[in-house]
């Protein structure tokens, strides 16, 4: 009941604001497991807002329950994010955790702070920055940015394809770390799916709108999870 509460005020809230969601269906081996949106939307003092919720369906919701929020705050350009927060509920594990960047610097909740040699995104917001960076989408692109995942800094790489049959850019991401500890764990099972260094990851947008229209990740065993835009 409260998830459907969740999923109604975000909904309103993209009315009220000027916003655009994206909805996914997740699944593995054909199965629908999870659902993803993705809310962006501008607010006061020139702030971009990312929210993904992420949340499980069907009989999966009855074995492994996952209700996460994640929210990112960018500059109105997405060329850097400024902070996150996430807030977790996945069956028996309940997690709040934020980072703050300022004055070259990240702060967690926890009273750590690490140097940043560079502006920062995280995967998350970094997914959304080529939606309105379409002409980043080039294979060997150098970003002026670092990825910050939970303590440990990567850089950046990808690699684009087009698929015409489909009419969407494909892009394989790959993270090299550079600096940093890991200052949680454990994590969620999004955050390590979508982010992890280990994991092959594809993401693919449209040409049409440049919206993100389907992906992929390669679990262990080769097992892949697979997300699709609806309508």
């Amino acid at each position: 009941m409260m998830k459907r509460i969740y999923i109604i005020l975000a909904l309103l809230s993209g009315s009220l604001w000027a916003s655009d969601t994206l909805f996914f269906d997740v699944s593995i081996l054909g199965i629908h497991v999870a659902g993803v949106e993705v809310i962006e939307r501008q607010l006061d003092g020139d702030v971009n807002e990312i929210i993904y919720h992420a949340f499980t369906v069907g009989a999966f919701d009855k074995i492994y329950d996952i209700d996460n929020w994640y929210y990112y705050y960018t500059d109105t350009l997405c060329t850097h994010m400024d902070s996150l927060k996430k807030t977790i509920h996945q069956d028996d594990f309940h997690q709040n955790y934020s980072e703050i960047i300022r004055n070259d610097s990240i702060y967690y909740r926890n009273f750590h702070v690490i140097p940043t040699p560079k502006p920062l995104h995280h995967t998350l917001s970094f997914l959304l920055y080529f939606q309105q960076h379409p002409e980043a989408m080039k294979t060997g692109n150098r970003f002026s940015f670092l990825i910050s995942d939970e303590g440990e800094l990567y850089h950046p790489e990808i690699s684009v394809t087009i698929n015409e049959k489909k009419q969407q850019r494909e892009i394989q991401f790959f993270f090299l770390k550079v600096a940093g500890e890991e200052v949680v764990e454990p994590t969620d099972v999004f955050n390590w799916m979508v982010c992890s260094p280990k994991v092959d990851r594809m993401l693919a947008y449209s040409m049409a709108d440049n919206t993100i229209s389907e992906g992929y990740f390669t679990l262990r065993w080769g097992f892949k999870l697979k997300a699709k835009q609806t309508k």
